[in-house]
């Protein structure tokens, strides 16, 4: 997981359509009703997509896999606009459902397999119930990747998250970024650079000119495989110790 730098203007979208709802929303909760209709086709709208993806290199937010490889993905919701699982009759956070603070873009595996409606608390008496409370009183257990740095609270050792802090292990546990799958393509991706440092190793005394150029374009694969862009950035970073 790395950090997420996404645009400071939303898209048009949330903006607009996605202010009314909103307001509608939060009339509904001061009406003394609970249930609300979210509107996929807001929050979830192409342009909001588009945008996720291009500011997270086509990555799934939490895992670090390339989304759309394999799934359409979905836009996630760091506070869950629903029910929240672990608070009987908590509404959700239904007023963060158009914010673009709250969005990001995940793999359906992370999101629906393992996130869901999940959002812990350090202190959960402090939880933010209505758009009334003040969510900066929480404290969530939870990395949200496009406000903090998430290599402050996980790191890597191989192909497997280590967590630094609480807010890591919660993170690791609650999102299954130790799900064997994934953990099979992580080791896929390191036996890969293995692969490319022996030959660099192999090769970096060569004076034949075809080695020369086997060392070179292995080294310049190892330095593209920390970038923001490269699948499991976070990863490799530790595993080549930069």
């Amino acid at each position: 997981m790395i950090k997420i730098e996404k645009p400071s203007k939303p898209p048009k979208i949330l903006i607009g359509k996605g202010a009314k709802e909103n307001e509608e929303n939060c009339a509904t909760y001061d009406s003394g009703q609970r249930k609300f209709e979210f509107q996929k086709k807001i929050y979830g709208a192409q342009s909001v997509k588009n945008t996720l993806l291009h500011a997270q290199h086509g990555k799934c937010c939490y895992c670090e896999s390339r989304v759309r490889a394999t799934s359409y993905g979905d836009v996630e919701h760091y506070r869950p606009k629903g029910a929240v699982k672990q608070v009987k009759n908590h509404p959700g956070y239904y007023w963060l459902a158009y914010d673009w603070n709250n969005l990001l873009f995940s793999c359906e595996a992370c999101n629906r397999s393992h996130k869901g409606t999940l959002f812990p608390l350090k202190n959960p008496g402090a939880r933010a119930r209505s758009h009334h409370d003040d969510i900066d009183d929480e404290q969530p257990l939870f990395v949200n990747p496009g406000v903090e740095d998430p290599r402050k609270h996980i790191r890597f050792q191989g192909e497997s998250p280590v967590p630094r802090t609480k807010v890591g292990r919660k993170t690791i546990e609650g999102i299954g970024l130790r799900r064997e799958d994934l953990e099979d393509r992580r080791r896929e991706r390191l036996q890969v650079l293995r692969a490319l440092q022996d030959i660099i190793e192999i090769g970096k005394d060569s004076t034949d000119s075809k080695v020369k150029e086997k060392v070179r374009e292995a080294q310049e694969h190892l330095a593209a495989s920390i970038r923001p862009n490269a699948e499991y950035s976070s990863m490799v970073q530790d595993f080549l110790g930069t």
